[in-house]
Order: structure tokens, then C-alpha cells, then sequence
């Protein structure tokens, strides 16, 4: 079997943006994209801090964050949820991660903090087609 071409992880609030980022992982498999994170299309536990995701295994935070860690060193590039400009605490914890290890960052709208922003592009760079209008 081959590999696919482009593989990514999908970052942003699934507790804020959920709907929003399975549109994008929607339009991302329409491009031949394969998603590496996240796998699961309904959240488990509502009203956790924590979203855990169907078929996520139940273990605690450290070891699903690290999962998202080898998934994010696995990535052709990073995809940032960062609808309406949001950017949570574990969003910029993995845009890091991904930085640090060269992997390529593309946000679905410009980033305003100047030491992030110069660490990403627009999902638009790679998928002209992309529109980001949100409901």
C-alpha cells in the first residue's frame, strides 16, 4: 500500500471550534489530504476540560497529548483550527512542538501575535480553494 502524499494534524479548540474542524478535515480529504489527528467525529465527554474523542483510547491527558506529538512529527504540515482568530493553550502548546521540529504550520486565518505569525502561513498557500467562512 502506498503512503499517502500529504499527511497532517488537525490543532485548534475541539470544546470551541469542533464542527468547524471536521469542515476542515472534511475539505483537507477532499484534497487527498490524510489525517493523522483528529480520527474520532463526536466528542465523549462533554463538559470536561479535556475533549476526548469516539474510538480515543482512555488514558490520561500526558499520553494522548505525546500521541499528538508523534502524529504532529509524522505531518507533512500542521493545520491550526484557529477559527475567529482563537487560539487556546494546547493549540499554541502543539504549534510549538510543531515549529521546533520543522514541520511546515498553515492557519485557516492570519495569526495576530507577531511570534507566532512569523512560524505560519495561510491554509490558502497550499489550498487556494479553501474558504474560511465560519456559521
Amino acid at each position: 500500500m502506498n503512503s499517502p502524499l500529504l499527511t497532517t494534524v488537525i490543532c485548534g479548540s475541539y470544546r470551541k471550534h469542533w464542527e468547524d474542524i471536521l469542515r476542515i478535515r472534511n475539505f483537507l480529504e477532499q484534497q487527498g489530504v490524510y489525517i493523522l489527528s483528529p480520527l474520532g467525529t463526536k466528542i465523549v465527554n462533554p463538559g470536561e476540560e479535556f475533549a476526548r474523542l469516539e474510538g480515543d483510547p482512555d488514558v490520561d491527558v500526558r499520553t494522548v497529548q505525546d500521541a499528538i506529538f508523534a502524529h504532529i512529527r509524522q505531518s507533512t504540515f500542521v493545520i491550526v483550527a484557529n477559527v475567529n482568530g482563537y487560539l487556546g493553550k494546547a493549540t499554541v502548546f502543539e504549534m510549538g512542538y510543531a515549529a521546533a521540529n520543522g514541520i511546515r504550520i498553515l492557519t485557516v486565518e492570519p495569526v495576530q501575535d507577531p511570534n507566532l505569525a512569523s512560524y505560519t502561513q495561510p491554509l490558502t498557500a497550499l489550498f487556494p480553494t479553501w474558504t474560511s467562512e465560519w456559521d
